[in-house]
């Protein structure tokens, strides 16, 4: 049987104007009086990926059907969906067949993240051809546009009766690996405080719940560092009610501050930038009640990736992750745990 370890808390929700993306009512899948959100961390569908998995659009999720089952999945999708583009001038540059989208569909993916260090590997093109191929293929998107304020546009996703609103930041300036958003370009929108604060606020009087996705982070590093902690708390000073991160290719703790729960890294989930084929890992899911409109419980669902593909890890593999991932959250002043 497989192990899942089951956390449970209760929260007390805290109480320029930019329009939401899209409202939208979301497939309902779940107990009538829960909402389940499932987050997997780092997918990337170049590379290694490619030249494994080819036109076998269904294989990634094949053994994890459960994923997609959520009333809301979202994953951070670390490559442009795109055949053009000028590619950009740095060490490691992605991109993925635009057919690729459908591997996404079959997962059950309603909502990515673009708020990352990869999503303009190939440029303007690169970016507006991923979201074409995603508004297309109907999953919602955030964190990157055509310009600062579509950036910046949050998605807002109506499940139950439960507004749940969603918005993605990646880097604190423009450099070799982050391409900002203008007024009048292109790119991901910036993690600047004040952003962060208007946008929340924004969105307070139009949802219920705000989710806020960071790209951040050292590489390899299983603790957040200062600079994380700060930014995690201010968001949730400002109203945010979950955070969720990315980008360290592994599983960072996992923080409780004010009641409300900062993911800080969710490590990969199906990473085809590089050539590990077997690889721990684990998604998150969140439940939220319909009655009270509130984060009313967690859970780590550990999974073994086996040539990108995850499924279900159980017995003392599974129990060795979360003890792991127990002791990595133990310096906080309160984890999850």
């Amino acid at each position: 049987m497989r192990v899942l370890y089951i956390i449970f808390f209760y929260v007390i929700l805290m109480q320029q104007s930019l329009p939401a993306q899209v409202v939208a009512k979301a497939r309902c899948t779940t107990a009538p009086k829960q909402i389940t959100l499932n987050f997997g961390g780092d997918v990337t569908l170049a590379d290694y990926f490619q030249w494994y998995v080819g036109k076998r659009y269904s294989y990634p999720f094949a053994k994890l059907k459960a994923f997609g089952r959520a009333d809301i999945s979202m994953v951070n999708l670390e490559n442009p969906l795109t055949k053009r583009g000028r590619v950009r001038d740095k060490p490691y540059v992605f991109r993925a067949l635009p057919e690729y989208v459908r591997i996404l569909q079959n997962g059950g993916i309603d909502l990515v993240n673009l708020a990352n260090n990869h999503i303009y590997d190939y440029s303007r093109q690169g970016l507006l051809d991923t979201i074409q191929k995603l508004d297309a293929a109907g999953i919602f998107h955030v964190g990157a546009g055509r310009n600062l304020a579509a950036a910046r546009q949050p998605v807002i996703l109506t499940v139950k009766g439960v507004r749940l609103g969603f918005l993605a930041y990646y880097g604190l300036r423009a450099h070799s690996e982050s391409h900002p958003a203008t007024a009048d370009s292109a790119g991901t929108a910036l993690r600047n405080l004040r952003f962060i604060r208007q946008d929340i606020q924004n969105l307070k009087a139009k949802t219920d719940l705000i989710i806020v996705n960071f790209h951040w982070g050292r590489e390899k590093q299983i603790e957040p560092d200062a600079e994380q902690i700060y930014f995690a708390h201010k968001t949730i000073d400002y109203g945010a009610d979950l955070i969720v991160g990315h980008h360290p290719h592994v599983w960072q703790g996992l923080e409780k501050y004010k009641g409300k729960i900062i993911a800080y890294s969710l490590g990969n989930f199906i990473f085809g930038g590089n050539s590990r084929k077997h690889e721990t890992s684990a998604f998150l899911r969140v439940y939220v009640s319909v009655k009270s409109k509130q984060v009313n419980g967690v859970e780590i669902i550990p999974v073994q990736i086996n040539y990108w593909q995850p499924q279900l890890l159980s017995g003392a593999e599974a129990q060795n992750f979360i003890h792991r991932l127990k002791q990595i959250s133990s310096h906080f002043k309160k984890s999850i745990f």
